[in-house]
């Protein structure tokens, strides 16, 4: 009578066979997804870059303002990661409601200022000012303030009164910006090595790639050239600064 017991040691193979598989598809997946991603928006995938020296000496903190619950979830898996990445010291904040954090905040960005030379912000909210949650900081840590970056409508004002206080270079939208186009290439290039100057005409350039596109998908009802005028960045203070450079 013929034997149809099962071979052990077949059945162990084809299992390893398939939890090699399953692990081979867990890694290569997301990897291909992100590089779907970036390719719709027409940027560099950076595949072999390397982070710029001087990540000892950098700290960031980031703040999301009381959004929907997609965007508060978008913006910290896109920000956070790079900063941990990038800085020898990062913190994030998300506020449940407006004026929400300011004490968690100003502790948080003391305890940077007094810990490392190069201190930046990055400020993900909308029409704000967190600039005075500063003020009172004392002005030899202010001094450590190196670049700020507010995605804020109508925030491009702030920019002389961020260097006054002690920044040295700050960036900022003109009006009612759609300024996430612009965060997206604007932190990814300046990360990677460029300096704030070139990072913010790839920022603008493949922000207004972006309209015209959405321009002509919508046959002409959405005006590329007026989102571009209320949301083209503008730097104030030393555009030649590189993420590795100390103030």
């Amino acid at each position: 009578m013929e034997d149809n017991t099962p071979d052990t040691e077949t059945e162990e193979k084809c299992s390893r066979g398939k939890a090699v598989r399953a692990m081979a598809v867990s890694l290569i997946l997301p990897c291909v997804l992100y590089a779907a991603i970036i390719a719709a928006a027409g940027d560099r995938i950076f595949p072999f870059s390397k982070v710029p020296p001087g990540r000892e000496y950098r700290a960031a903190l980031a703040i999301r303002d009381d959004v929907i619950p997609f965007f508060k979830w978008g913006t910290l898996l896109f920000t956070k990661r790079h900063l941990q990445k990038f800085y020898g010291a990062s913190w994030y904040f998300t506020q449940a409601r407006r004026g929400d954090g300011e004490a968690e905040f100003v502790a948080a960005l003391t305890e940077a200022l007094e810990h490392y030379p190069a201190v930046d912000l990055y400020l993900l909210a909308h029409t704000n000012k967190y600039l005075n949650w500063l003020e009172p900081l004392p002005e030899t840590l202010r001094r450590r303030l190196r670049f700020v970056y507010n995605t804020g409508c109508h925030n491009q004002g702030q920019g002389q009164d961020w260097l006054a206080l002690g920044a040295d270079t700050y960036i900022g939208h003109p009006g009612k910006s759609q300024s996430p186009f612009f965060y997206f290439f604007l932190l990814r290039h300046w990360l990677h090595g460029a300096s704030l100057g070139e990072a913010l005409e790839i920022g603008n350039r493949g922000m207004k790639t972006k309209f015209r596109q959405v321009e002509w998908l919508s046959g002409g009802r959405y005006d590329a050239g007026h989102a571009l005028r209320e949301s083209a960045a503008s730097c104030l203070g030393n555009e030649h600064l590189r993420l590795e450079d100390l103030p």
